[in-house]
Parts: C-alpha cells; structure tokens; sequence
C-alpha cells in the first residue's frame, strides 16, 4: 500500500476534529429544524385555533377557550409526541440494521422487516372482520399493530433461518433472502388490496401514508414506554 492510500485510509486528528466539529453542527442544525416542525404542527391546522393566542392566554392567567383547549392538548399535541416517538423509533431502527450488516445503505425496507410489517396489517384489516369474535374483542384497536409487529417477526425469523447454516449467519445470503421474501409479501399484499372493499382501502392507505390522525393520549401512554 502506497504513503498516498495509507494517508486516505487512516483519518489525520485534524479530519477528525473537522468531522467531529461538523457533526456537532449537523445535530445543532436538525435539532433546530425539529423544534421548528414541532411549533409549526402545533400552530398550523384546519381549525382556527391559534397557539400564539393559547400560549398569551396561559401567560396572562387567563382561561383558554373549549376551542383552543381541545385542539391544542387533544388533537394536536398527541400527534406531535406520537410523530416525534415513532421518528425517533425508527431513526434507532435504521441505525441497529445498519450496524448488523456493517452497510450505511442497510434499511428495514432491504430485509424484509418492514414489508413483512405491512403484510400482517393489510391482512389484519382486510380479513379482520372474518376472524372469530372472541379474538376481535380481545385484541381491540390493537389489531393492526399487533399483526404488523407478527409479520415483521415471523419475516426476521424467516430470514435468520434461511442465512444461517451451522451456527454461522451469512449477510450476504440474508440480504438477497430479503429481497426475495419483499417481492413475495408485496405479491402476497396485492392480492388483499385487490379483495378489499372501498373502507378498507381507505384504511390501508392512511395506514401506508403514517397518519397520526388517530393519536390519543392513551395510546401514546401505551406505545410511549415501548417505543422507549
């Protein structure tokens, strides 16, 4: 190995420093930019309720209005801390696979994870209803999370299965398995799109798209310390 290529492989301190010190700024930055999006989901909405006039009414002593009270703290503020819990869980995520495979290009997405994930919810909420009562009324509102944390395991396990041989776990094969297996839950998927009546695609969309149209305050107590 020539002067040249050792000198590019092993970082001086001085890059160091710069990439320490650029990363401080990078954190300063996303960190600004998060309380940003945080003022303005709580600030910007359909209704006509305003947090600037909230937070002078608080300020003041003064009573908030039924209208303000009920969008600010139950409407918008849950669906700001469930946005900023489920970012953040997926932020952690994304790190840990892309430590195991030792790639910053690895994602749920590539293994399978998430495809399993939505595999077991479109199937939760298309053959739901056909599911005996007793299961329904004991899983709840939960049933769709409950199915997609199901897929997503049983797509991990899979996957664990197929790459290890004697003890030993292949990324490579591991990889390529995922790909496979998102082809085949994909496939799988479209076939309970297409059986799915005009709710429950309605549904299966908002669900795709992330909508925290449905945060509560009692969901983000029961997620909150999960996801934590």
């Amino acid at each position: 190995m020539s002067a040249a290529s050792e000198t590019q492989a092993t970082p001086t301190p001085a890059r160091a420093r710069d990439r320490r010190a650029l990363a401080r700024q990078a954190h300063a930055w996303l960190a600004l930019l998060l309380l940003g999006s945080c003022v303005a989901s709580l600030a910007i909405g359909a209704s006509g309720a305003s947090l600037w006039s909230a937070l002078w009414h608080m300020a003041s002593g003064e009573p908030l209005t039924q209208l303000e009270r009920v969008v600010l703290f139950d409407i918008r503020l849950p669906r700001t801390l469930l946005g900023l819990l489920v970012g953040a869980a997926l932020a952690v995520s994304g790190t840990v696979l892309q430590g195991l495979f030792r790639n910053p290009l690895a994602d749920p997405g590539i293994v399978g994870v998430s495809a399993g994930a939505g595999l077991g919810a479109i199937g939760a909420v298309v053959l739901g209803a056909s599911l005996p009562a007793a299961i329904r009324e004991v899983a709840g509102m939960y049933l769709v999370p409950i199915a997609a944390f199901a897929g997503s395991w049983l797509s991990v396990m899979l996957l664990y299965g197929v790459a290890t041989h004697r003890g030993r776990t292949s990324v490579a094969t591991m990889l390529l398995a995922g790909l496979a297996l998102t082809a085949l839950t994909g496939a799988l998927a479209g076939i309970l799109v297409y059986a799915a009546d005009d709710q429950q695609l309605r549904d299966l969309t908002f669900w795709q798209m992330g909508s925290l149209a449905g945060a509560t305050w009692s969901k983000i107590l029961t997620a909150g310390p999960l996801i934590l």
